[in-house]
């Protein structure tokens, strides 16, 4: 009876793999091959034998695509389903009028736009701003909740949602009112809209535009196997009505009022208009609930832009997101629309001009993982939903924020990122965001990496990570901040059970406004996990 088991299991193991291979293909693979695990139906039966018939058209489209049996796996799917009304209005907008006429390489990617792979997202797992997991078009959706609870929440900002978790064999269905539009115009592309000319001159100008309309480059993993690393940022922009406002009405006007001088190197870092470019941009995407987020205990937050040291206010108002609020006056900047999304990132519009503003000290949390390149290099980040616990291991060469000395020095298991699944016990329910750092760098090796920049002053330095259970102390290493020994010996595993901790390293006094360099000395060789670095201000 066990060999029976172990011969299925390997069946199941290996038709799994195939699915996986085939999946993407641009022909129908599956078909005739449906799998059936229970009496209830797959994604696309489900949907072909909805009793209104809601779903005609959309099967369609999958036919076409030659998806149809594809979603009929045994595998884990969320799929949004758009009805015929929906389905209709697309194809007007494309000036056609039927499926047919739709090429099967489009149709293949307006679905594969509409599912996520690998895993369930159901209702309870909605809030407002992007979803964490990628459609198999490497994009996120972005969920809205509007006033009128369960029957006004959309999707991408342009189709409600009409019912719930279907629940399918191998998935989730939502149904929704429209088709999704996928994605192709990146945040430069969108900031090319004629209300926004002045900015978008701006970003043209400085140079900036080659960072905004950046989606993705072609790179090559530790194995040589090809992958792109994808971009993704946040503006915050001006509409050419707002600059009326402050007598803004041309590109010169603007250089003026952010005190520079026209006609001068605008490409420039540390000229006037370059700054305050960059000033509007993040360097990571932030849905409109992403801003939302803060410290425990605290309602605000300094966040990181592309000019060098200069740092963004996101407060929690009485019932908005605010920025850049005056401590000592009721001034203050509004979003006015929210997620705005381009295909590398999103876009939030703001009330005012928005110069370049300095913050008061705040405390600090700095999560090792967030960093730009980490995030770009990674296929699952700080996801919450994951079936299936997600390694990477970098090479020295993918990342330019994180570098390392190990010993020996070609070893390649020096930096390991994981972003944990729901099973993982601490690791997922411990670590902030889902993620940590695995460092293993060889007796007397370092890892070292810049801080965000904090804002100058006296902090509390504290360490937090996941500590393994260990027999015997385990992962001993010795922090350094800007060349000074902050704290000589710490032992990240003595326990009988794995455990969230946390130390207080020392105190710090920065007396300038910038980032500093953070460096973790290994004294055993043996695993050092990192989550983040807590700096609390100190009068």
């Amino acid at each position: 009876m066990e060999i029976l088991r172990n011969r299925i299991q390997l069946f199941c193991l290996s038709v799994f793999a195939l699915s996986l291979s085939l999946f993407f293909a641009c022909t129908d693979a599956f078909e005739d091959k449906t799998f059936m695990a229970y009496e209830e139906k797959p994604i696309s039966l489900l949907l072909e034998n909805d009793p209104d018939q809601k779903y005609s058209m959309l099967i369609e489209i999958l036919r076409k695509a030659d998806l149809y049996s594809a979603l009929n796996l045994n595998r884990n799917y969320t799929f949004f389903a758009p009805i015929n009304e929906g389905v209709k209005k697309y194809l007007a907008k494309l000036q056609i009028t039927s499926v047919d006429q739709m090429t099967k390489e489009d149709a293949n990617y307006l679905i594969k736009y509409h599912l996520i792979p690998d895993v369930k997202v159901d209702l309870a797992q909605f809030q407002s701003g992007a979803i964490d997991n990628l459609t198999s078009t490497n994009d996120n959706l972005f969920i809205e909740f509007r006033n009128a609870g369960l029957e006004s929440i959309y999707l991408n900002g342009i189709s409600r949602i009409n019912r719930f978790d279907m629940t399918a064999t191998n998935g989730i269905i939502h149904s929704i009112d429209e088709v999704l539009e996928p994605l192709t115009a990146s945040i430069f592309k969108k900031l090319e809209e004629s209300r926004y000319s002045i900015f978008s001159q701006a970003v043209k100008e400085t140079g900036l535009d080659v960072v905004l309309d950046k989606i993705y480059i072609d790179a090559v993993d530790e194995n040589g196997e090809p992958y792109q690393q994808r971009f993704r940022y946040t503006a915050f922009v001006v509409s050419n009505e707002t600059y009326g406002k402050e007598g803004i009405t041309s590109l010169d006007n603007l250089v003026q009022k952010v005190g520079g001088t026209i006609g001068t190197d605008y490409k420039n870092p540390t000229n006037a208009l370059y700054k305050y470019v960059a000033y509007h941009i993040l360097p990571m995407m932030k849905s409109y609930a992403d801003l939302g987020k803060f410290p425990a205990g605290s309602s605000t937050v300094n966040m990181e832009t592309l000019a060098t040291n200069e740092l963004m206010k996101i407060s929690e108002g009485n019932s908005a997101i605010i920025i850049n609020q005056n401590s000592k006056t009721t001034d203050r900047i509004n979003i006015i629309q929210s997620n705005i999304i381009a295909k590398n990132g999103v876009l939030h519009e703001v009330d005012n001009w928005m110069p370049v503003f300095v913050p008061e000290r705040v405390k600090v949390v700095w999560e090792f993982t967030n960093y730009p390149d980490v995030a770009a290099n990674v296929t699952s980040f700080q996801s919450a939903t994951l079936g299936a616990t997600y390694n990477k291991t970098f090479a020295s060469t993918e990342l330019s924020s994180i570098v390392w000395k190990s010993v020996p020095e070609m070893r390649s298991d020096v930096l390991i990122y994981r972003n944990a699944r729901s099973a993982d016990g601490i690791y997922y329910t411990g670590v902030l965001n889902y993620d940590h750092f695995r460092v293993t760098l060889g007796e007397s090796g370092w890892i070292e990496m810049r801080t965000p920049t904090i804002i100058k002053g006296k902090y509390r330095v504290s360490y937090v990570w996941p500590s393994p259970r260990a027999t015997s102390n385990t992962g001993i290493c010795a922090f350094i901040m800007d060349s000074q020994e902050i704290y000589p010996r710490l032992v990240i595993s003595n326990t009988s059970a794995d455990a969230k901790k946390i130390q207080v390293l020392g105190t710090v006094e920065f007396p300038e406004t910038t980032s500093h360099v953070f460096r973790v000395l290994s004294l055993d060789g043996k695993l050092i996990t990192m989550d983040y670095l807590q700096f609390d201000p100190i009068d």
